[in-house]
């Protein structure tokens, strides 16, 4: 298989667009209806290698046997959207591109993908988002001010008619050689945001040994007012995930506490642990009684992205021990609620990049996309058995697995 890299980190150095004048913008438009599907999973691939490289949306036939191909049933988003970081909901793909300047709303129909709707939008360069409702979208990123500084931004999105109400996150001020934000996890509870984030230099001269500044923190924001309740900030880790258009880096479990994991390296921290974190129920504040180290259970390992499986449990994307952020990754099953390691899967070495929402939850078992070395298969592991088996492959010059999606 052919490496897929990410240019993720190339879209972060450069400069973001000029940002829209004035906050609001309303566009009439006639509700969709809901689309037509033909199965209940998608996932979005890539074919060829970079920089010649095309995406498509293939139709997945059954995550457990059979095959995943795009000849003849796949989907190219190539020139409508730019790449993996496309957020699906009901049926609906949804995507802020920075470089054309529009954010769009899209769906699939007769092996092509459709666009239902497509504003200008140049606010924010989106990092992360978080829905707080069936029909609103709430996202994350940065954008450039008046003065050519950088600052924190969200766009609250409407998606039946793909109204947006724009604004600026109060954000702490950056230390001295410090001059950007990258956004991490965000998630929604009981009438707040928490939005994770850190501080970073756009020195890109130093590459790759880029200062850190060594803390975490996390904005908890009034909604829908959007002001900030109170900051939270950690220093035992650094990066506190995304960005999460790419994949999941925290839940909001049964007992309505928030948990996410750290991923220093993201952000050239070669030092700090990845580290899992809890927030619980009516709290505004980190769990003082709660801090499981990832790092020390999986041989220096690094938490690229996190999935609920249910029961107290959760899957993570385990990246090996270095500098690089597109090397092999493992899976890895842990007791979040009591901050415990439990195995590794017997998998693959899954090969390739950071940015790949790699997890599916359906009927109480996880569906696990792996880019190996060999064939790429999606593999059902049930926690409740610990048993695990190859599903579905995906075969036909398809060179890397970037989504998987239930579309309804």
């Amino acid at each position: 298989m052919k490496p897929f890299y990410s240019i993720s980190k190339l879209l972060f150095a450069v400069s973001v667009l000029v940002a829209l004048n004035g906050c609001k913008k309303d566009n009439n438009s006639t509700p969709d209806p809901t689309p037509e599907q033909d199965h209940q999973y998608s996932a979005i691939v890539a074919v060829g290698a970079w920089p010649n490289i095309a995406y498509y949306i293939a139709d997945i036939p059954s995550l457990t046997e059979g095959t995943v191909t795009i000849q003849g049933s796949g989907a190219e988003m190539t020139g409508k959207v730019y790449a993996q970081d496309i957020l699906q909901k009901d049926g609906y793909y949804y995507h802020a591109n920075a470089g054309s300047g529009r954010f769009g709303k899209y769906h699939v129909e007769n092996n092509a993908v459709v666009v239902d709707k497509e504003i200008p939008y140049t606010w924010l360069d989106w990092s992360s988002y978080v829905w707080v409702d069936d029909e609103t979208l709430v996202v994350f990123g940065t954008g450039a001010g008046d003065e050519e500084v950088n600052e924190g931004r969200y766009t609250i999105v409407k998606v039946k008619d793909m109204t947006v109400t724009n604004g600026k996150l109060e954000l702490k001020a950056f230390p001295d050689g410090f001059s950007n934000y990258s956004i991490g996890f965000a998630e929604y509870r009981s009438g707040k945001l928490y939005i994770g984030y850190q501080t970073v230099s756009d020195d890109w001269s130093l590459y790759p040994n880029m200062p850190v500044n060594p803390e975490l923190n996390i904005a908890v924001v009034n909604y829908p007012d959007m002001t900030l309740n109170n900051t939270i900030t950690d220093t035992r880790s650094t990066t506190p995930g995304g960005p999460t258009v790419y994949a999941r880096a925290s839940f909001v479990d049964e007992n309505n506490d928030i948990y996410f994991v750290t991923d220093p390296v993201y952000n050239y921290d070669y030092t700090s642990p990845s580290a899992i974190y809890r927030i619980k129920s009516g709290e505004t504040e980190l769990d003082e009684s709660y801090y499981f180290d990832l790092s020390s259970k999986t041989s220096g390992g690094k938490g690229a992205a996190m999935w609920y499986i249910g029961n107290g449990k959760a899957i993570i994307r385990t990246r090996v021990a270095g500098e690089s952020i597109d090397a092999d990754h493992s899976f890895t099953v842990v007791d979040t609620k009591n901050g415990s390691f439990i195995k590794t899967l017997a998998l693959p070495a899954d090969k390739g990049e950071r940015m790949v929402q790699a997890v599916i939850i359906e009927d109480d078992k996880a569906y696990i996309a792996v880019n190996s070395a060999d064939k790429d298969y999606i593999w059902e592991y049930n926690p409740a058995t610990d048993a695990l088996k190859s599903g579905a492959e995906f075969i036909g010059g398809i060179n890397y697995i970037l989504r998987l999606e239930k579309v309804k």
